[in-house]
């Protein structure tokens, strides 16, 4: 029987939960409002946002639009941010949750003691929203990892967003490591089995593979 993570669960949850998708224009329209709201209610704070998912996507232009903006960085927002996300949620009837942080919650709650890798630390690009607001989305490999740990056979929406960022197997065999350093059981590994062949990779070369060099390195 094909399982869904409880902490995927969630942010399959709050995806329903978004009023309309966003586009690419929207999602920096709703940022710069973002941005002068806080600089009316909050003068002179400055944040950094590092943004993963469909957003980050969007805006580098492998897909139309996202249904939110999900940030990894910082793990909690902070209470303008959260205060100004609900405001323009109201006025561009978006909900109260079109950015968040339940990605970087997801991650808090599945890897334990598990330390990310580094190249979580990779940033592709980042927006200047304003003087008191900045966007860095994040790096290739993290955001192939994160789709691919949120894939699942039943819901194809992430394995659709891999699909488009064309990824290498080098990629792929680095996806498929970070995924199974936070859940290695059998029914992670049939549920990978099944979305790695709809990517047209093979689960159990690559799974060798991974297993190969971790002999070696011991």
């Amino acid at each position: 029987m094909l399982s869904i993570p409880p902490a995927v669960k969630q942010i399959i949850t709050s995806i329903f939960k978004m009023a309309k998708p966003l586009k690419g224009n929207e999602i920096l329209e709703c940022l710069k409002m973002l941005a002068d709201w806080i600089r009316v209610k909050h003068p002179g704070d400055y944040f950094e946002l590092v943004v993963v998912g469909g957003a980050a996507m969007a805006l580098e232009g492998f897909k139309d639009q996202t249904t939110d903006i999900d940030v990894i960085r910082p793990e909690v927002l902070p209470e303008p941010i959260v205060k100004g996300v609900a405001n323009i949620g109201k006025i561009r009837r978006l909900g109260s949750s079109w950015l968040n942080s339940d990605v970087a919650n997801m991650l808090l709650k599945s890897t334990g003691s598990v330390v990310l890798p580094e190249y979580f630390n990779e940033i592709s690009r980042s927006i200047e929203v304003g003087n008191n607001l900045k966007i860095s989305l994040i790096g290739r490999q993290a955001l192939i990892s994160l789709k691919l740990y949120a894939s699942t056979p039943s819901y194809s929406k992430h394995t659709e967003d891999i699909n488009r960022l064309k990824p290498t197997a080098a990629e792929i065999t680095e996806a498929v490591r970070f995924v199974l350093s936070i859940d290695s059981t059998d029914v992670r590994k049939d549920d990978l089995r099944v979305v790695l062949k709809d990517l047209r990779f093979d689960f159990d070369d690559i799974h060798r593979n991974i297993e190969a060099g971790n002999k070696l390195a011991r």
